[in-house]
């Protein structure tokens, strides 16, 4: 059976009520007064709180500081050594719990302080003395009682995509209408959106933002000296600097969005259009039919990207489209759309294949004709190529998009512009069962002018989008810090917050719209984002990729084949590389003289092995070369592992990707790769990042102490399956280290039953895990080596999915992927077709097969938890 995947939308059967005392958080933009601090732990497994530092400012200024300490996590030597450091440099030291009762509740709690630290999640877990799985609206979340005095509210820490909410909870205190949930700032988060700069560390936050203090080198963690001391209090220093660096980048975008809301880019864009008077789609058009964004959502299919020449090295010129999904905005004039009051359909079957039957490499040249591409396209595909989510690998670890030949036996929804594609692609126009036009009708009330990065903005004249793109192009250079925040902006405005869905933590009644619609209570509800409208982001992710299917013709179209292409990009043989910068300038919509497509790294050798694994360099007399300032290469499935040589090399991933190309020009063999990587070990650091991870240590964790407990967001090394015991895997979990080879051979705990084991031998070789990447197939093509050949897809079936995840922090323990939505009916319909001879393959009985058809045919119902009905659903879904 060839399932294919899409994506479906969701809508609660009952809708609470809520409460009545809930009120949006509304946080200061700007905080007078604050409280930052650091923590520093123990260096095993469960890195328990020894000492830490705080500092109070008010309005700039220093109010008071001071150090705190747990004396059972001390020797006495290190105690000793803590106190006479107090008294020497004449700073207030409190135990622990005086200073959370004193200091952290009275500033946090009482006095609205706002709580600053980096990486502030870890801090709060070290200072708590128990954790729980928060319940209600907070499932999903950790709940950190950090005081015995039932005055101070415990502390809700839950992960919200790439960041973390932090709020007080509800006491007979804290409650009603005064109150207070807390203002909380993650520093590290912060500088992550503004520095655009992922998982970056206090020293490299210090060294771009060139703070006055900077983080302490070449510090031996674990042992409370003078020197260990000062690097403790240095931290939180630099760590209020970087704060002060980072709201002074914040205030350039001239947005009023508090520092304590941002979580992501599309924090601040969101916040831009709220600031413009933008209102939300879904807000304006209550009563637009679910049964049409269900259509919609099905046609959304993200971005593209595809290993096309594989493991044969091939010169090639890498072109890049300049601003992609801002460019795909104003060539489909979607800015109207934005500002629009609603939305108009209009049935347009006939004129779309009358378009379709002329379209062509010329007609796409037209800019004029892409205003007219924002229309839903209803075909039964057959042989088209087109955008397909499938379980490639076979594999049941997740759905991918390959676009690829599709035919099926269901009537599908496409964006127009992948229709176009397809045309372009095989020259041949699909079945078009109905084509709906979108038309933007009037402009919202309420809209403003505004200042925004020192530009004036009137959404109802000026494309945000379009100005934005203009005057970054003005001032690359001249103003990178300034350029940097409009690229942040821009881009934030212009894709991700039209597709944001937020899944809840508990199941829940809902209704699922696809292709068709259906209740079920076996999957979590997706709440819509402020600014969800996934007709825009259908339409501009199906814009690019219609981009890089002209791309595609073009090459072929001068005898040609691409290499390797992802998102907005496209690796092209160089001695045609000017001729497709040529064809795409015509469509270039700004009014300056910007190349719309540009060589970004020209004539330059490319070796893939598959989506987002390959490597560009030079190969001169058996030399090979990477380029200098930035990374050609990309190594995932790699890149998640920890640096194996940490003395030696800096950049590991290089040393591992120039002996994989030394391996096909035969400078070495596979035997010197073993021999080389063989005493290594494949090794990823983990988080305790939400309870769902965290569950996975309550077998050990069950009965003991909380210093003897694996806590929230402590982290750790995990080694990779080797050996199985009694039928399980072993995975081995040992306490970080810089130097994780180390680790190998010391004791470890196996996460899967808590016991303590010993030995290299449950550690995964990284020779083999290096191999095995070597030899991972482009799973969405046909072929092995050279140039691969789209797959011909039959579907037969389709899955409904929630949305699409990659949580880096749970990748190591498997525990995420997007939910694929229960739809019963159709299951009890292909229960009914199955033979008795293919149950039986899948291990049911004829008996047990019986008694299910039965309740099918007699109940109209059946029970999707039992063992039988399981099985069986898993393959036919």
């Amino acid at each position: 059976m060839s399932n294919i995947a899409v994506r479906g939308y969701t809508l609660k059967v009952k809708v609470s009520s809520g409460n009545p005392f809930f009120r949006p958080r509304e946080d200061p933009l700007r905080h007078d007064r604050v409280l930052v601090f650091d923590t520093e732990t123990t260096i095993d497994q469960y890195q328990n709180f020894k000492i830490g530092f705080f500092q109070i400012y008010k309005e700039g200024y220093i109010q008071h500081e001071g150090l705190f300490y747990d004396p059972s996590m001390l020797t006495e030597n290190e105690k000793n050594a803590f106190s006479a450091y107090a008294r020497m440099n004449e700073i207030p030291l409190y135990l622990l719990d005086e200073f959370i009762d004193n200091v952290f509740y009275t500033e946090i709690f009482r006095r609205h302080a706002l709580c600053i630290g980096f990486n502030l999640p870890f801090d709060t877990s070290k200072i708590s003395k128990r954790v729980g799985e928060s319940r209600g609206r907070n499932k999903g979340g950790f709940t950190f009682t950090l005081s015995e005095n039932k005055l101070n509210p415990p502390i809700i820490v839950k992960k919200m995509g790439d960041a973390y909410t932090f709020k007080l909870t509800t006491t007979k205190e804290n409650k009603g209408e005064e109150y207070f949930s807390g203002y909380y700032l993650d520093a590290q988060k912060l500088a992550e959106v503004l520095l655009q700069s992922k998982h970056i560390s206090l020293e490299k936050a210090g060294e771009k933002l060139n703070t006055p203090i900077k983080k302490m080198k070449g510090i031996e963690h674990g042992k409370v000296t003078k020197r260990y001391i000062d690097y403790l209090i240095q931290d939180v220093e630099t760590t209020y600097h970087v704060y002060e660096k980072l709201i002074d980048e914040l205030d350039r975008y001239q947005i009023n969005i508090p520092p304590t809301r941002i979580f992501s880019s599309a924090s601040i864009g969101k916040h831009a259009l709220k600031q413009l008077g933008i209102q939300s789609f879904l807000d304006l058009n209550p009563e637009f039919p679910s049964e049409m964004i269900g259509n919609i959502m099905t046609s959304y299919y993200g971005g593209r990207c595809e290993c096309k020449i594989r493991k044969q090295p091939t010169k090639v010129t890498v072109l890049d489209f300049t601003s992609m999904y801002p460019t795909v905005t104003m060539m489909m004039d979607l800015w109207k759309f934005m500002i629009a009051e609603s939305l108009e359909m209009k049935v347009v079957t006939n004129e779309i294949k009358d378009m379709l039957s002329k379209v062509d490499l010329d007609y796409l040249q037209n800019k004029d004709n892409w205003k007219d591409f924002v229309v839903m396209v209803k075909i039964v595909p057959d042989n088209d190529i087109l955008p397909v989510r499938m379980d490639y690998k076979g594999s049941g670890a997740g759905y991918n998009v390959g676009v690829n030949y599709l035919s099926s036996d269901s009537e599908l929804w496409y964006a127009l512009p992948d229709v176009i594609a397809s045309v372009i692609l095989t020259g041949k126009v699909p079945k078009i069962v109905e084509a709906i036009k979108y038309i933007p009708k009037g402009v919202q009330k309420g809209l403003r002018t505004s200042q925004i990065l020192g530009i004036d903005i009137d959404p109802s004249k000026d494309n945000l989008v379009q100005v934005l793109v203009q005057e970054r192009q003005k001032i690359k250079q001249q103003e990178k810090s300034r350029a940097q925040a409009i690229k942040i902006l821009v881009n934030a405005t212009s894709y991700g917050i039209f597709i944001e869905l937020n899944p809840e933590d508990k199941k829940s009644d809902i209704q699922v719209y696809g292709l068709d619609d259906f209740n079920t209570s076996e999957n979590r509800f997706e709440k819509a984002g402020n600014y969800f409208h996934p007709l825009l982001a259908v339409m501009i992710t199906a814009g690019s990729k219609l981009f890089l299917a002209m791309a595609e013709a073009k090459v072929k179209e001068l005898g040609s084949v691409h290499a390797y292409m992802d998102t907005d990009s496209i690796f092209v043989p160089p001695e045609h590389a000017q001729e497709i910068i040529n064809y795409f300038q015509p469509l270039n919509p700004y009014n300056l003289d910007i190349d719309l497509l540009k060589a970004e790294k020209e004539d330059m050798w490319f070796y893939g092995i598959s989506s987002k694994r390959y490597a560009l360099y030079t190969y001169e007399n058996g030399t090979i070369k990477f380029m200098e300032g930035e990374r050609s290469f990309k190594l995932h499935g790699l890149g998640h592992l920890t640096n194996p040589f940490p003395k030696t090399v800096d950049d590991w991933q290089a040393e591992i990707w120039e002996d994989l190309l030394k391996l096909n020009y035969g400078i070495i063999s596979g035997i010197d790769i073993e021999e080389k990587y063989s005493g290594l070990y494949a090794i990823s650091r983990l988080t305790v990042s939400t309870p769902n991870v965290l569950r996975r240590f309550k077998g050990f964790n069950a009965g003991k102490e909380w210093n003897d407990q694996i806590k929230p967001f402590n982290f750790y090394l995990v080694g990779f399956q080797a050996l199985e015991e009694n039928g399980k895997a072993v995975k081995p979990l040992m306490p970080f280290s810089t130097d994780s080879q180390k680790t190998v051979y010391e004791p470890f705990i196996d996460y899967e039953t808590g016991e303590i084991k010993e030995g290299s031998r449950y550690f995964k070789p990284l020779s083999k895990t290096i191999m095995q990447y070597a030899e991972h197939l482009e799973h969405k093509f046909d072929g092995n080596t050279g140039v691969l050949e789209r797959k011909h897809v039959h579907a037969d079936g389709v899955v409904y999915i929630g949305k699409e995840a990659n949580n880096i922090d749970e990748q190591a323990l498997d525990v995420k992927r997007s939910q694929v939505f229960i739809y019963k009916g159709c299951i009890m319909r292909k229960i009914l077709e199955l033979s008795q001879s293919q149950v039986e393959e899948w291990g049911v009985d004829r008996g047990t097969f019986k008694r299910i058809k039965d309740r099918i045919l007699v109940n109209k119902d059946i029970n999707l938890n039992t063992p039988a009905i399981k099985r069986i659903a898993s393959i036919i879904t």
